[in-house]
């Protein structure tokens, strides 16, 4: 499996001619990257207001598990 990417969006409602409309905002991607033998499917997230940064994404765990090593406990 490849990695895939979905886009991340905002609604910006507005009127036009009395109706009332949405116009859809890309402001960045969700990458989703495929599981290898020695590591499970990861996410990151790029968006584009901070564009040099890449956000990676981790299953919450329970707070009583040992922290892994050399990462932040959040």
């Amino acid at each position: 499996m490849n990695m895939k990417r979905f886009n991340i969006c905002t609604a910006r409602t507005y009127e036009k001619n009395g109706e009332t409309k949405k116009a859809w905002r890309t402001v960045g991607q969700l990458i989703q990257w495929p599981a290898k033998e020695d590591k499970p499917e990861s996410f990151s997230i790029e968006l584009h207001m901070f564009p040099e940064t890449r956000f990676s994404v981790f299953e919450e765990r329970d707070r009583d598990q040992k922290p892994s090593e050399g990462g932040d406990d959040f």
